[in-house]
């Protein structure tokens, strides 16, 4: 009796942990070395002159649509910054070019169309606005 108590708190512990580490890196903001650049007519849309979301969907993600709204949200509240949305399962070209394995997956990109930065998973409005400001921090700051 005793070592199947044992077992299930060890089972609990590890499920404790494994959905710790988990939680963590829902949305977390990292910085990109090394990427291609995109342009207007890859993604199929414009690009925002100073950055662009571009997150990446499928039909069945649950996260997706509150996803797409807070990108949305945030890039209104900036100017010359837009939110594109594409449906990985359309574009499995480009979901594999950039290695998007699950949604959501949103890129960051620079004026340029440089990917600046990555949040796989549901990103919160501060960690969307910490990824808008690695664009900025590549950005000479200079346009036309």
């Amino acid at each position: 009796m005793l070592e199947r108590v044992i077992a299930i708190v060890a089972l609990l512990a590890v499920a404790t942990a494994a959905y710790w580490w988990w939680h963590r890196r829902q949305g977390r903001v990292r910085s990109v070395d090394a990427a291609p650049r995109l342009t207007p007519e890859q993604l199929g849309a414009p690009r925002g002159a100073h950055a662009t979301f571009v997150q990446f969907s499928t039909p069945m993600c649950s996260k997706c649509p509150g996803t797409a709204r807070l990108l949305r949200s945030v890039a209104d509240e900036h100017l010359h910054v837009t939110h594109i949305e594409i449906d990985a399962s359309e574009r499995l070209d480009l979901a594999r070019e950039l290695n998007i394995l699950r949604t959501p997956t949103t890129v960051v990109l620079d004026s340029d169309g440089a990917i600046v930065a990555r949040m796989d998973g549901a990103p919160t409005a501060a960690q969307a606005e910490d990824a808008l400001a690695k664009a900025s921090s590549h950005s000479d700051g200079y346009s036309i």
